[in-house]
């Protein structure tokens, strides 16, 4: 068990709350390095508990069973073993099957056979939602039998452990918005802005150990930080475990967000790591400061011949953060860098980029989700 002892925002102004968390180790025993992750079990919003109950005409003394816990009252299932803050594919075909023949019966079926759609259906709404647009009937056991359980939810720390002793930083982007005229918030960020208490909570953590995304052995090499949004999180554990090591090896950061004035995240750390030189480059993109919007591949084409220069005398290059658009637009910039600095025909540059650079020397490495 984990306490947190400070949180607080670092995006004042911007509209998409993303907050600091300190997190303290105390007696727990745990260690960590840089690259590691900090797992924890979040638990369901109380209030929402108390609706889903109320929603299925149950009781929350009610009496379950689950394989994991034997027998239980459905609050405590519900707040602590299984999801509900979304419905689930099985949730969904439960509620089809109860349905009375007609057209939205057969509308349900029809999403529930085309997985693009279904998880786009399921994305925006929770058991409550469904249960108030399908009229049917659970049993408090039905009802459990068809949830998911709830599973830790990992966060890259953003700290060094020489740094901060016995405790965890972490960097992480509150998930909150409003559907069907609800308030929503994240499983895990909910937990954590709405039910944490500083300095009194405790919660259940434990780390997620990296075997490759980790920090060169030999402190003389450069390494070059690729971290739009809380992607930042482990380069701020890289620099300061590089800075606490005195490890002489060059540090390139590329940052990017929204809005320099509101979401240049320790924005002060990295111009105090420059000016007292540990951080020897900086380089930003802030996609909505200007007519044109601007992001981190972006600048990595602009730098392209420098970074070729870096790669060639060894450095390593890491990504942190988005998998679906970022890191795939960084691989495509990192790719056109070394066919045109590299003077590489195409299918040779994808080659030492996915071959060479990532699996033969490791020496590019990705951490993205």
């Amino acid at each position: 068990m984990a306490t947190v002892t400070e949180a607080y925002c670092i995006s004042e102004g911007s509209g998409k709350e993303t907050n600091h968390y300190v997190i303290s180790l105390r007696g727990s025993g745990i260690d960590y390095k840089p690259g590691d992750s900090l797992a924890f079990y979040p638990t369901n919003d109380n209030e929402l508990v108390k609706q889903t109950v109320r929603k299925i005409n149950a009781r929350r003394n009610d009496l379950i069973n689950t394989k994991e816990t034997g027998e239980t009252t459905l609050e405590n299932a519900l707040l602590h073993r299984f999801t509900i803050h979304r419905a689930g594919k099985k949730f969904l075909s439960a509620v089809v099957q109860r349905m009375n023949k007609g057209k939205e019966k057969d509308d349900l079926e029809k999403i529930l056979d085309n997985r693009e759609e279904v998880d786009k259906y399921l994305f925006t709404r929770d058991c409550i939602d469904i249960l108030n647009e399908n009229d049917v009937h659970f049993t408090p056991q039905e009802f459990v039998d068809t949830l998911s359980p709830i599973t830790p939810r990992l966060y890259s720390i953003s700290s060094s452990p020489k740094t901060h002793p016995r405790e965890v930083h972490l960097t992480i982007a509150i998930v909150k918005y409003n559907n069907f005229e609800r308030d929503r918030f994240g499983l895990a960020t909910g937990h954590l802005c709405n039910q944490i208490n500083v300095n009194e909570t405790k919660i259940p953590v434990y780390i997620q150990p990296t075997k490759e995304f980790i920090l060169p052995k030999n402190g003389s090499t450069d390494i070059i930080m690729v971290g739009p949004g809380t992607g930042i999180a482990p380069f701020r554990a890289f620099l300061e475990h590089r800075i606490a090591k005195h490890a002489h090896g060059r540090n390139w950061l590329f940052f990017g967000e929204i809005h320099e004035e509101s979401t240049f995240f320790y924005k002060e750390e990295w111009f105090n790591a420059m000016k007292e030189g540990h951080l020897d480059k900086l380089t930003t993109a802030f996609s909505r400061d200007q007519e044109n919007k601007i992001y981190v591949q972006h600048r990595l084409l602009a730098n392209g011949k420098e970074i070729w220069e870096w790669l060639q005398n060894g450095a390593y290059f890491y990504v942190c953060g988005d998998k679906q658009y970022m890191a795939k637009d960084v691989h495509k910039a990192l790719i056109e860098i070394a066919e045109k600095e590299g003077k590489m025909k195409k299918k040779d540059a994808e080659n030492y980029i996915n071959q060479t650079l990532m699996k033969d020397e490791h020496r590019y490495l990705r951490d993205v989700y």
